[in-house]
């Protein structure tokens, strides 16, 4: 019998004399050709389930008793509906997950095995060819079978398939939501308004005496809950309080809940003035509105910073309580921002709002730490002769900042914005901005109320780690 741990190979053994880079390389390609044939197998799986659903289908009666009275007198759907849940369970217990995560599987498998021309086709096909992972046609599957129209989701596929073979699954979801609200046959505040009534508190059990407290609220309330706790627990650190940044969040959270009588999360209870900083603090979110949806000419979504679009009711609501607007004019041709001076090193505030509207994460490949919470990056150091305009900066978070000029990580930023790296191995990564409205469409003017707080630029910070 084939022993998988006697066979697998010490990978700590020192490797052969002269290391370089092109061995680091191999080493890389043979990971990914890995991953690739491990994706083509998800799909096979994949391709069985929904072929095992749909003989399941057929042999209804076969999984139903054939001796219970109440059965015999239920109607088609219940004895349908009865079949499924016997195939459920025995595919959860063969393959030895809970029933809901095989029912999630069965579904994916049929929103994206089906017939040619359809849907879901492409992402299947992606998957088999290893051009993607599970989680990244997951998240098309569930996307797709969200949506009402048939057109709809071959919309969303199209728009999102050529992304989602090279950016992670959160940054696969930014663009889903995107699309998907640009396809959905109701209005972005339609459906804001029914999703709205779903919001709720959870908690689930954690280890070693922890547990999570989740909330699930509209998007603008939850960032700006978030902006208090992290603006409350940077004051806190700045006045000598030893708790990472994460940690002041969390207890900040259960000081404000529980009337500031302690988390006790340190064996002390908490600093008891944390509650009453964040109370004194006036949240911040911002948001870029097309200016016909700010005058109510049009329903065009907006965006909000490090979430995406929001609807235009939204967001006029959020311009209504900002203490001032930013107009920021860009050309209507090739959306350059028409008020800035390249001449200075720092970047005056139009540009950076220009900056943030079009980058909107940290555009390292991967990552979406929110571009308000990021360094803005000469991608020419000022130093070299790099000029203080759009097509020489972008967004980069502390961390992928410092690797840019700390290591051998290079980039180079294209007039569409695509920022293009190359990494130290020599592979090559595009980066292109994210749509956002008015910055890298046909709209010229666009208004950026800084809601819930006072204007102006956050401050460029280190990641949130403590």
């Amino acid at each position: 019998m084939f022993d998988a741990v006697a066979a697998a190979p010490r990978v700590h053994e020192p490797p052969p004399a002269g290391p370089s880079l092109a061995r680091v390389s191999a080493a890389i390609d043979e990971v990914v050709e890995i991953q690739r044939q491990v994706d083509a197998l998800e799909a096979r799986k994949l391709v069985a389930a929904e072929r095992a659903r749909a003989l399941a289908e057929r042999a209804e009666s076969a999984l139903l008793a054939d001796d219970d009275v109440e059965l015999s007198r239920a109607g088609a759907t219940r004895r349908r509906d009865l079949a499924r849940r016997a195939f459920t369970a025995d595919l959860a217990t063969a393959l030895h997950l809970t029933e809901q995560a095989a029912a999630h599987l069965l579904d994916t498998a049929r929103t994206l095995a089906v017939g040619p021309g359809e849907a879901g086709r492409g992402t299947l096909d992606a998957l088999w060819h290893g051009r993607l992972t599970l989680a990244h046609a997951t998240a098309v599957a569930d996307t797709l079978a969200d949506l009402p129209d048939p057109d709809a989701r071959a919309r969303v596929e199209a728009a999102v398939l050529p992304r989602a073979t090279t950016c992670t699954v959160p940054q696969l979801r930014r663009h889903l939501r995107r699309a998907r609200d640009l396809a959905h046959p109701e209005t972005l505040a339609e459906r804001h308004r029914r999703a709205a009534e779903s919001r709720a508190i959870y908690v689930d059990p954690g280890a070693d005496g922890m547990a999570w407290l989740t909330a699930h609220l509209p998007a603008h309330v939850a960032h700006a809950a978030y902006d208090r706790l992290t603006r409350a627990g940077r004051q806190a650190k700045e006045a000598g309080d030893s708790r990472t940044l994460a940690q002041l969040r969390a207890d900040g959270v259960a000081d404000l809940l529980l009337a500031g009588a302690g988390s006790g999360t340190d064996g002390q209870g908490s600093v008891p003035d944390l509650a009453e900083i964040a109370r004194r603090i006036t949240p911040t979110v911002r948001v870029t509105v097309p200016v016909l949806s700010l005058l109510g000419r049009s329903d065009a979504a907006a965006d909000l910073d490090g979430h995406g679009p929001v609807d235009a009711a939204t967001a006029s609501t959020l311009a209504a309580a900002a203490p001032s607007l930013r107009r920021l004019l860009v050309d209507p041709v090739d959306s350059r921002v028409l008020t800035t001076d390249p001449g200075t090193y720092s970047v005056p505030a139009a540009l950076r709002a220009f900056l943030r509207a079009r980058d909107g994460v940290c555009r390292f490949p991967g990552c979406t730490r929110a571009a308000a919470r990021c360094d803005v990056d000469h991608v020419v150091a000022w130093v070299d002769g790099g000029r203080t305009v759009a097509d020489n900066l972008t967004h980069l978070c502390r961390h992928h900042h410092v690797l840019k000029h700390q290591s051998s990580w290079r980039s180079r930023l294209d007039p569409d914005g695509t920022l293009t790296w190359t990494s130290p191995t020599g592979r090559t990564y595009d980066v292109p901005p994210e749509p956002s409205p008015g910055v890298n469409g046909s709209r010229a003017d666009v208004g950026r109320p800084e809601a819930f707080g006072a204007p102006g630029d956050a401050p460029r910070d280190a990641p949130d780690d403590g």
